[in-house]
């Protein structure tokens, strides 16, 4: 007795290929790693090789590192690629880069701690190097903005300071109904 193809495709890996991302039970809860960071490769054929962090896939665990891990892939040949290949990063595990601690240019593991701002009071999650202790800040990748351009359709500075709204004293924002509604939260609205 065959099975019909359809059948076999829910079964058999060979006919209907995996899927890209991983369960959701081995994806990675804390990353350590972003975009922009300095990091070197500590296992592989790039290893000892230091990059940056270009992109980051949190659904497959996976980092690319700006000119590494490169490979050829086939594509259709046009006027851009005459050849058909062109080089590609391919992605690298996580747990087989580690950032460089800023103090030493050495690769060091990454601790978390929060800190709360003296001034602001806003607290965060901080990267500090367990060989040396020292703070590791996330860089800001600001590449995107090199591309913006002013246009008609900006608004202006001086719409965007003006006062649209004034407020009276005695009077809320809101309908006093309104209010009364958001108020009393154990009140039922059908």
């Amino acid at each position: 007795m065959r099975l019909h193809r359809s059948f076999l495709k829910q079964v058999s890996t060979r006919v209907m290929p995996r899927p890209n991302t991983l369960p959701k039970e081995q994806r990675l809860k804390k990353w350590k790693i972003v975009r922009g960071d300095e990091v070197m490769v500590i296992s592989g054929k790039e290893r000892g090789k230091i990059g940056t962090i270009s992109e980051v896939s949190r659904k497959t665990n996976g980092v690319y590192v700006r000119g590494l891990n490169l490979a050829f892939k086939n594509v259709p040949k046009d006027d851009e690629t005459p050849s058909g290949k062109i080089q590609k990063e391919m992605p690298i595990h996580v747990t087989n880069v580690a950032l460089i601690d800023p103090s030493t240019n050495r690769p060091t593991k990454v601790r978390l701690e929060s800190y709360q701002d003296p001034t602001t009071g806003k607290r965060e999650k901080r990267r500090y190097s367990l060989a040396t202790g020292t703070y590791i800040p996330k860089k800001m990748d600001l590449s995107y903005q090199r591309v913006w351009k002013d246009s008609d359709f900006d608004t202006t500075p001086e719409m965007v300071n003006a006062v649209t709204f004034e407020t009276a004293p005695g009077v809320p924002p809101f309908p006093e109904d309104l209010m009364r509604e958001v108020k009393n939260r154990y009140k039922k609205h059908y």
